[in-house]
């Protein structure tokens, strides 16, 4: 008798099992689709401006930033928990308030940041301490955008903008250099003008540069990459190519974001006079999103738009508008934007993304009030009540 109770215990426990995860498979995709998110802020440094994120294979959230006292600082957050730790990387001293830092990281998850006090500037910490060096010395001044990248063998690539050269007058171009048996071996990639002072870098599969940036002059937005003997340029917007729609655009490019896709498809958000765009490479021409109507800063680093790609593939941008920091994203069939920190006292806002392996958001920005650094944690609605469902499932049965 007490066997046969134990053989019908059995039989529920299973059919219990099996309808509570019938349940979060049903409601999976629904809360999907819903593509709501949900935000937590977390408080990184007491200042805090042109932020960098990048989050590593186990979750760790890293971060380079320039406080209001002009350091370039490195912070760190350990997945799962909420306690940031920093330290200093470079002081640059008065005059350098705006200059922007970018962050990647390396195979071993250890971060390479790249800054422009006036010169460019390479930093990486290689496990214990962290080295700085001048890439490009006395080739005169270098000013706004940087970025940098490693490739899968550990191959440093960077890009910045030659604001002048050394004999004081106006340069004006983007400039690319790889590091070579000790050696950075550096070149101008386009020499229109005034080129890339808005720019971003990613590496395809192979390790080959992939470049967005904008040429203000000529009102267009550019696609260079390396196809392992020349550099090849394409045109992917233009105040020329708005004036067939009738749309009277005057700049275009700026605040570019470069990914590539797994099969090496470029995916650029950028900004023009009055709104964000999202440009897909096709097979043959670009598809382009007007994504938000914005009004930028006023300030060149105002314009300024990045990027990830989730793990369907679907792009999430962070963004300033009016001096608010927005999220936009794609859920396969249309645009939705957040506003993640509303207008304040403080106008510029130097948000960034990052996204961690199971999905989890990080948009840095600077407080609108305080000029704290802050970090704003997204997460799908729904994915904790999916997991608690799930472990609650596992203690009953």
């Amino acid at each position: 008798m007490k066997s046969g109770i134990r053989q019908n215990s059995i039989t529920l426990q299973s059919v219990s099992k099996a309808c509570a995860a019938l349940l979060l498979l049903l409601l999976a995709p629904a809360l999907a689709s819903a593509q709501s998110w949900t935000w937590a802020t977390e408080t990184v440094d007491t200042s805090g401006k042109s932020t960098s994120l990048a989050v590593d294979e186990q979750g760790n959230v890293h971060m380079s930033y320039l406080t209001d006292a002009s350091s370039v600082k490195y912070a760190f957050r350990a997945a799962y928990s909420s306690r940031w730790f920093t330290m200093l990387i470079d002081s640059v001293g008065s005059g350098w308030d705006t200059m922007p830092t970018k962050l990647t990281l390396d195979r071993q998850g250890n971060p390479h940041v790249c800054y422009t006090p006036g010169a460019i500037k390479y930093a990486f910490f290689d496990g214990k301490k962290w080295n700085t060096q001048q890439v490009s010395p006395n080739s005169g001044t270098v000013a706004y955008n940087c970025a940098v990248a490693i490739a899968a063998d550990g191959t440093s690539h960077i890009t910045w903008y030659q604001y002048g050269k050394p004999d004081g007058s106006d340069y004006l171009h983007i400039k690319y250099a790889v590091l070579q048996d000790g050696a950075w071996i550096a070149r101008t990639i386009d020499f229109s003008a005034q080129t890339g002072k808005w720019h971003s870098l990613a590496l395809d599969a192979q390790g080959r540069p992939h470049i967005s940036y904008d040429a203000f002059v000529n009102g267009q937005l550019k696609y260079a990459y390396w196809d392992g003997q020349h550099w090849v340029v394409k045109v992917v917007d233009s105040r020329d190519m708005r004036k067939f729609k009738d749309q009277n655009i005057d700049a275009i490019g700026m605040g570019s974001a470069l990914l590539l896709d797994s099969q090496g498809r470029a995916y650029i958000s950028y900004e023009d006079d009055n709104s964000l765009r999202y440009a897909r490479q096709g097979d043959t021409s670009w598809n382009i999103d007007t994504v938000d109507k914005i009004t930028p800063s006023g300030s060149w680093v105002g314009y300024r738009s990045r990027q990830v790609l989730d793990r369907r593939g679907f792009p999430h941008v962070s963004y300033e508008d009016a001096g608010s920091v927005k999220h936009a994203y794609w859920d396969g069939k249309q645009w939705h934007v957040q506003v993640i920190s509303p207008v304040g006292v403080d106008r510029t806002r130097y948000p960034d993304i990052a996204i961690s392996p199971d999905d989890t958001l990080y948009i840095s920005y600077r407080d609108a009030f305080d000029g704290s650094m802050k970090v704003a944690v997204g997460r799908l609605a729904g994915t904790a009540a999916q997991t608690t469902a799930a472990e609650n499932t596992k203690e009953k049965h």
